[in-house]
C-alpha cells in the first residue's frame, strides 16, 4: 500500500492512479481502517504538493480538476456521519452526574440487584421511574396498565436449580421523527442485575456491581436523557430508539434472550443496530497497566464491521479520542449482544474490560475513573446519534440473504449437548440455557 509520502510525491503521470486509489481507499465506503480526519489531512497534503507541481508546469486545467476532485471526495466524508446539532446534548454527559447516579445505583440500598430478588425488582422500578421523569414513554404501554411503571416492564421467567425465577426487562422507546426512517430502530442495551449478597462473608457482603454493570445501566440512562432533551427541542432522532435494561444477565443473558427469542418489541429485521454496554466504568489494570484512555470493542466481523468503522471515524472526528482495542481474552466477554448476534442483527459491544474488582464485593462506585467513563459514554452516544440520524447506513452485510434452517444449538458452555442440533426453539435440556437458531445463506 502506498505511504502518505509516496502519495505526495506522485507526478502528473500518476494522477489517474491517485484518483482511483483515493476513491477506493478513502471514498465514502471507507473500506480500510483509515479515519475520516486522517483522510482529509492526506487529501490536503496531496492537494498542496500536486497543485504546486501542476501550476509550475502550466497545467492549469489539471489544477482545477484536482481541486474539484478534492472537494467531491471530502464532501463524501462530510455526508457520511450525521452529527449535526449534537453538541449541546453530548455535553450533558459529564463525570459528576455519572458519578452521582452510579453511587446511588450501586449502593447497598439495592443489595446487589440479584436476578429474581426483590432488590432487582426495586432497581427495575427505579430505572422505569427515571424514564418517566425524562418524558420517555415505555415500550409496553397498554390502556389496562394502571401503574405507569408497568408501561416499561417486560416480565419473563426461567428455570434455575429446579426453581422458576421471575425477572424483568425495562424497555423505553423514542419514536423516530422521519416518516420512513422511524420504521427502523437502534437498540441500546445494558444489564442492570448483579450478584446480590452473601451473608456468609465477614465485613462487606454485598456485591454492589458498580462497574458490572451499574456503569452500563447509568450510562444508558444518561444517553436516554440526552436524546429526550434533544427531542424536546425539536432535534429528536430520525430513526426510533429502544432503550433496553436487561435483567438476569449474570445467569446467562436471560433477559436479552427473552427479548430476542420470544418477545421482541420491534421487528429484528428492522433493528438496524444493537449497541451493548457492559462494564464501561472500570479499568483492566492486568492487561493495560496505566492506560486510562481506552475502550474494548467486540463485534462479529461479517455482520458488524461497518459499526466498528463508523465508531473509529467518530472517535477521531469528535476529538475524544480513545484507544479502540480488542481484548486479549474475547471469550470471557459474554454479554447481551450475543442473543441479537444469533439473529444476525449487527451489534457492537463496548467494555472497559474485566477489572481487578470483577465479581467481588470491592466493585464499588468509588473505584471508577469517571473521566474515562465519560469519554466512553460520549462515544456511545455519538454512535447512537449518528446511526439514528444518518440517511443511509452502508453495510456489506444483508440479513435478507440468509434464512433460518429450523435447527437450533446450545452455544458452547461445556454441557453434554454442545455439539447437538435441536429441532426447535427452546431451552437446552442439559444446561437449561436458551437455544440459538442456525442460519444458512440462501442460494
Amino acid at each position: 500500500m502506498p505511504t502518505k509520502n509516496s502519495l505526495i510525491n506522485l507526478n502528473l503521470n500518476g494522477f489517474l492512479c491517485l484518483s482511483i486509489f483515493t476513491q477506493e481507499k478513502y471514498g465514502t465506503t471507507c473500506v480500510e481502517e483509515q479515519t475520516a480526519a486522517d483522510s482529509v489531512i492526506v487529501f490536503k497534503q496531496i492537494y498542496l504538493s500536486l497543485c504546486n507541481a501542476f501550476t509550475n508546469r502550466g497545467h492549469s486545467k489539471m489544477y482545477k480538476f484536482l481541486l474539484g476532485s478534492l472537494i467531491a471526495l471530502t464532501a463524501g466524508y462530510s455526508q457520511q456521519h450525521s452529527l449535526s446539532g449534537i453538541e449541546p446534548y453530548i455535553e450533558l454527559i459529564s463525570p459528576s452526574p455519572l458519578s452521582s447516579s452510579l453511587h446511588f445505583f450501586s449502593s447497598d440500598y439495592f443489595e446487589g440487584r440479584k436476578a429474581g430478588s426483590a432488590s432487582e425488582s426495586l432497581a427495575a422500578e427505579y430505572l422505569a421511574s427515571c424514564y418517566g421523569w425524562f418524558g420517555i414513554p415505555g415500550a409496553l404501554k397498554k390502556p389496562e396498565n394502571k401503574n405507569p411503571l408497568d408501561n416499561y416492564i417486560q416480565p419473563f421467567s426461567f428455570s434455575q436449580n429446579n426453581k422458576t425465577v421471575a425477572s424483568r426487562n425495562i424497555v423505553a422507546f423514542i419514536e423516530g421523527s422521519d416518516p420512513q426512517l422511524k420504521k427502523d430502530a437502534i437498540l441500546i442495551v445494558a444489564h442492570y442485575d448483579h450478584l446480590g449478597k452473601d451473608t456468609s462473608l465477614k465485613g462487606d457482603f454485598i456485591y454492589n456491581g458498580a462497574a458490572d454493570d451499574g456503569s452500563g445501566s447509568v450510562a444508558l440512562l444518561h444517553i436516554a436523557r440526552s436524546f429526550a432533551e434533544a427531542k424536546k427541542k425539536g432535534n429528536g432522532p430520525k430513526r426510533s430508539i429502544i432503550f433496553l435494561h436487561a435483567g438476569a444477565e449474570e445467569v446467562g443473558s436471560r433477559g436479552s434472550y427473552h427479548y430476542a427469542n420470544y418477545a421482541p418489541l420491534w421487528p429484528l429485521e428492522r433493528t438496524t443496530a444493537v449497541i451493548n454496554m457492559d462494564g464501561v466504568g472500570g479499568l483492566d489494570k492486568a492487561n493495560l497497566p496505566g492506560n486510562t484512555n481506552y475502550v474494548y470493542l467486540l463485534y462479529v466481523d461479517s455482520t458488524s464491521n461497518h459499526l466498528l468503522k463508523r465508531t473509529k471515524q467518530l472517535n477521531t472526528s469528535l476529538g475524544i479520542p480513545l484507544d479502540l482495542l480488542s481484548p486479549k481474552n474475547p471469550g470471557d466477554f459474554q454479554s447481551d449482544n450475543r442473543p441479537f448476534e444469533s439473529h444476525l442483527v449487527p451489534a457492537l459491544y463496548f467494555s472497559s474490560g474485566l477489572t481487578e474488582h470483577y465479581h467481588k464485593v470491592s466493585d464499588e462506585a468509588s473505584t471508577i475513573d469517571y473521566d474515562h467513563m465519560t469519554k466512553i459514554v460520549k462515544l456511545v452516544f455519538a454512535l447512537s446519534w449518528d446511526l439514528s440520524n444518518a440517511p443511509t447506513i452502508p453495510s456489506a452485510f444483508n440479513r435478507d440473504n440468509y434464512q433460518k434452517t429450523g435447527k437450533y444449538y446450545c452455544r458452547p458452555c461445556g454441557c453434554s449437548k454442545d455439539s447437538i442440533l435441536f429441532d426447535g426453539a427452546g431451552i437446552c435440556d442439559a444446561c437449561r440455557m436458551d437455544l440459538s437458531p442456525v442460519w444458512l445463506k440462501k442460494r
